[in-house]
């Protein structure tokens, strides 16, 4: 789901390790295996023959993780929030890790990872979603690398594997919110580029937002960029002056949220939490944090359990949680009333709970009924096979 185009530029957070013990079909163990414990001498018979020496534990095989961003460190959305993920690899033991930013959507990212993997990386973290341009070099290094794909719906190698969360059942939670506290019953979507993942964003807010007000609008625009500030800027502009009195996020800077304060209107964020950015705008975020699944893979490819998912085209998909971990809501601002937090809780709690909230009858813009009553989308559906979009919904370019 992830960018086009910027300038690459490396800046290495730290290092990397853990341990890779696989079969065939995923990289090697590496060759130095852990010492054996000595075998402890038989106690001395007199009172001053000192005591067997414990035996050393096993020193963790490092294991090199290196993750690679579009857009800047320090872009205030998407790239912090995942590099909480990174940084909370270390915990397993060995593991150490670095980041390469502003990597572009082009042929100059697979060079990019040739290079890490050159230098040492065993393990790479994809959050650009490059596809084909990741893949195709971890296919040409099986017994090298593990990679993780973020939202990548194509083929994975035997030693990749696509990763994802649940966003359909955040921006629904998100539209509850944003319903709840529209004025004008028109709620505002800044978005990057107009594909499957994108549509459904757009879409799970809508049906959120008219699960509270039925004649409830979603106004989009389209940046054409995951990262440009002053375009982003100019698309939550455009939305207020068309009505919205709500603004959304899913490009990675805190442009949108910035307009909703000093329009003073409401924000719903998303990847961070934007309660310091725009306190008194903003209902509340949600929150994307893979921490737990990331330490969880460390720990397969430690004990050499790592698993593809091959052609599935479906990612392994991270559990919502009630706090950091996983994906989860962020704080609400100070001005929402109890009620209104209780209910967007309420609605979130059902989802970690596993409700399935999109079920029919839905329809499209036209009014023509696309899924029939008491029909579920199901996951698969809702990750990458949304292209139309649902009734209310009108988008632009920006």
């Amino acid at each position: 789901m992830r960018n086009r185009k910027i300038v690459p530029a490396v800046l290495l957070v730290g290092l990397v390790s853990l341990v890779a013990a696989c079969s065939s079909s995923t990289p090697a163990a590496t060759e130095s295996a852990a010492p054996a414990a000595t075998e402890a001498a038989a106690p001395a018979a007199t009172e001053a023959a000192s005591a067997a020496p414990a035996a050393t534990e096993a020193p963790a095989t490092p294991l090199n993780v290196t993750w690679t961003y579009t857009g800047p460190e320090n872009d205030g959305g998407y790239n912090v929030i995942n590099e909480v993920a990174m940084n909370a690899m270390p915990s397993v033991p060995g593991v150490t890790v670095n980041g390469i930013y502003d990597v572009p959507y082009s042929d100059e990212a697979s060079q990019i990872i040739r290079q890490a993997i050159a230098n040492g990386a065993q393990v790479i973290v994809d959050t650009v979603g490059l596809g084909t341009l990741l893949t195709d070099v971890c296919a040409e290094n099986l017994d090298k690398v593990f990679c993780y794909s973020g939202a990548d719906a194509g083929p994975q190698p035997a030693n990749s594997a696509s990763w994802w969360l649940p966003d359909w059942d955040l921006g629904y939670a998100a539209g509850v919110a944003a319903g709840s506290m529209t004025k004008s019953n028109i709620i505002g979507m800044v978005v990057p580029y107009e594909i499957p993942i994108a549509v459904q964003a757009v879409n799970a807010y809508a049906l959120g937002c008219q699960s509270v007000k039925p004649e409830c609008e979603v106004k989009v625009v389209y940046t054409n960029s995951y990262f440009d500030p002053p375009a982003a800027t100019r698309a939550a502009k455009t939305l207020v002056n068309s009505g919205a009195d709500v603004l959304r996020n899913i490009t990675d800077d805190p442009s949108f949220c910035k307009v909703a304060e000093e329009a003073g209107v409401y924000a719903v964020g998303e990847y961070n939490d934007f309660s310091e950015q725009c306190p008194n705008s903003i209902i509340t975020s949600t929150i994307w944090d893979f921490s737990d699944y990331m330490i969880e893979e460390a720990n397969q490819i430690n004990a050499g359990k790592f698993t593809s998912t091959g052609d599935s085209g479906f990612p392994e998909v991270t559990p919502l949680k009630n706090g950091p971990g996983g994906p989860h809501l962020g704080t609400f601002g100070a001005f929402v009333p109890a009620d209104v937090k209780a209910k967007v809780e309420g609605v979130y709690t059902e989802m970690v709970d596993g409700k399935n909230f999109f079920v029919g009858p839905i329809y499209d813009q036209k009014g023509k009924e696309k899924v029939p009553a008491g029909t579920e989308l199901d996951d698969k559906f809702l990750f990458h096979g949304w292209d139309w979009y649902v009734k209310g919904v009108t988008a632009s370019e920006g």
